[in-house]
C-alpha cells in the first residue's frame, strides 16, 4: 500500500523503500536510474539502517556489476543476486566484477523498468547472509512493485531525482586501476574534494580537516557525501580502503605535489 501510494504521489517513496528494507531485513535499499546516453547514476531514493550513526553510510548502486551484459535485456520484476555472479568462472567474469564491496555480503537487484532510454533498478543490500524466507517474500513482491512502477504518476521520477540533487558519476572503464588522487583525477573530484581526500588519507578527522581547510565540519561532511557518490564508497572506512588500495598499486607523488595538484584550476577537476 505504501509503495502504491508513493508512486501515485500520495506518499513518500523514501518511507515506502525504508519499510521494504525493514520487511525483508536488508541493511540498505536503493532505487536508481541509468540513462543509456550518458555514464551517470541518478538516485531516486535510498536509505540505510545505519543512517544517523557515527559511521553511517550512503548506499550506492551495484546494479551494473550484478546485471552485467543484461543491463538492457533484464525483465522488469525479475530478481538478480550478486552471489549468482560470483559463481561464474573467473575467466568469464571481468576482474572489476569479482569483488563484493568490503561491507556487503549480498546485493539483490530488481529491474523496475527497462527501456531504450533508461534502466530503473531497485536494490537491497545485505551485510549478512539473507534468510531464504526474506528472499521469497521479496520475490513475491517484485512483480507487483514493477507493475506499479510502470503505472506511476507522470513526472514523479524526475521530481525525485531533482530533490535528491547531484547524481553519482560512474567511473569510465578507461580509468579503472588509476589511484583516486592520480593527476588524471579518474573520479572527477572537485578541487575541494581532492583536498579532503588527501587529508583524510593522512589520517585526519573531519574536525581536523575542517580546521586545515578553514571551513566548517558540516562542509567537510558535504564534500564527503559527494566523494562517496563519485567514488562508489559508502562510508569513510570504505573510502580509506579505496585510497590505501590505490596507493599500494601505484607510486604516490609527494605531499607537495598533491598540494600543487589540488591548487590547479577548478575546471580541471570538474
Amino acid at each position: 500500500m505504501d509503495w502504491t501510494c508513493a508512486l501515485s504521489d500520495n506518499g513518500k517513496l523514501h518511507q515506502a523503500l525504508h519499510r521494504l528494507m525493514v520487511s525483508v531485513k536488508a541493511d540498505a535499499a536503493v532505487i536508481s536510474r541509468r540513462r543509456s546516453n550518458d555514464d551517470q547514476i541518478k538516485y531516486i531514493a535510498r536509505c540505510d539502517a545505519q543512517s544517523g550513526k557515527l559511521w553511517g553510510t550512503q548506499p550506492n548502486s551495484h546494479a551494473e556489476h550484478v546485471l552485467r551484459d543484461c543491463m538492457t535485456s533484464a525483465k522488469a520484476g525479475s530478481i538478480w543476486k550478486w552471489s549468482d555472479v560470483g559463481f561464474m568462472p573467473s575467466d568469464v567474469l571481468p576482474s572489476s566484477h569479482r569483488t563484493m564491496p568490503v561491507d556487503l555480503f549480498e546485493v539483490v537487484v530488481c529491474p523496475l523498468e527497462v527501456k531504450g532510454s533508461h534502466l530503473d533498478c531497485l536494490e537491497l543490500h545485505y551485510r549478512h547472509q539473507p534468510k531464504q524466507y526474506d528472499l521469497d517474500l521479496l520475490t513475491n513482491l517484485l512483480g507487483t512493485f514493477a507493475s506499479c512502477w510502470e503505472r506511476r504518476s507522470p513526472g514523479l521520477i524526475t521530481k525525485k531525482i531533482v530533490q535528491n540533487g547531484m547524481p553519482s558519476c560512474v567511473r569510465s572503464r578507461r580509468d579503472d586501476g588509476l589511484p583516486l588522487l592520480d593527476v588524471e583525477n579518474p573520479a572527477k573530484l572537485s578541487r575541494s574534494e581532492f583536498r579532503v581526500c588527501t587529508l583524510l588519507r593522512e589520517g585526519m578527522t573531519v574536525n581536523v580537516i575542517a580546521e586545515n581547510l578553514s571551513i566548517g565540519p558540516a562542509t567537510v561532511r558535504s564534500h564527503l557525501s559527494s566523494i562517496f557518490s563519485k567514488t562508489g564508497a559508502s562510508s569513510q572506512i570504505e573510502l580509506l580502503h579505496k585510497l590505501n588500495c590505490s596507493s599500494e598499486s601505484a607510486a604516490w607523488p609527494e605531499r607537495e605535489d598533491l598540494t600543487r595538484s589540488a591548487e590547479l584550476d577548478a575546471a580541471q577537476y570538474n
